[in-house]
């Protein structure tokens, strides 16, 4: 009758690469409050400049995941979705006030606090890592070489943060004195 193009159902690899692709989105989206929190409290110098090279660029990393859900045709409408962004979001605020300038007025050691979030950091590089590993394996599975290279990057870049991040460690333990 007339050219239509055929709808079909995602398969269930397909499923899964949208379903971890999301996850990493709102992973990423939850951190920046939380790095805008430790650069708040961050000291001048190398580790202050690395934060706010992270904070650019896991906003780069949440534009380009959220391009790469809506290339595959994600939207996120669905109820259980909705309220995961909400407990996500709440989580997030959550950390970042808990992370906030006010915690240097505790009796604890400015300087042991950097190291502390330092640490926390690395921790949830790893963690991203660990991620953008698995989302590159399952998006080859899927054949979707797009999401594969695009984890492969992602996942780079993580790999350069955290490696950065372990650099300033022995400064930042310096630092206590």
């Amino acid at each position: 009758m007339g050219d239509h193009a055929e709808v079909t159902a995602p398969t269930r690899a397909q499923l899964k690469v949208l379903r971890h692709l999301h996850a990493i989105h709102e992973r990423e989206r939850a951190l920046v409050p939380e790095i805008q929190a430790q650069l708040s409290a961050a000291p001048p110098g190398g580790y202050r400049d690395e934060l706010v090279a992270h904070l650019d660029e896991t906003r780069v990393h949440i534009t380009a995941l959220a391009d790469r859900l809506t290339e595959l045709g994600y939207r996120n409408g669905s109820v259980l979705s909705g309220v995961a962004s909400l407990v996500q979001a709440g989580l997030a605020q959550a950390t970042a006030r808990r992370l906030t300038p006010l915690d240097l007025l505790r009796p604890a050691d400015p300087a042991d606090r950097i190291l502390q979030r330092a640490r926390h950091a690395a921790a949830a590089h790893a963690a991203n890592i660990a991620d953008y590993r698995a989302l590159d394996r399952i998006a080859g599975h899927a054949g979707d070489i797009r999401t594969q290279a695009l984890a492969a990057r992602l996942g780079a870049q993580e790999q350069e943060r955290f490696d950065a991040i372990i650099a300033a460690i022995p400064a930042l333990t310096d630092a206590l004195g």
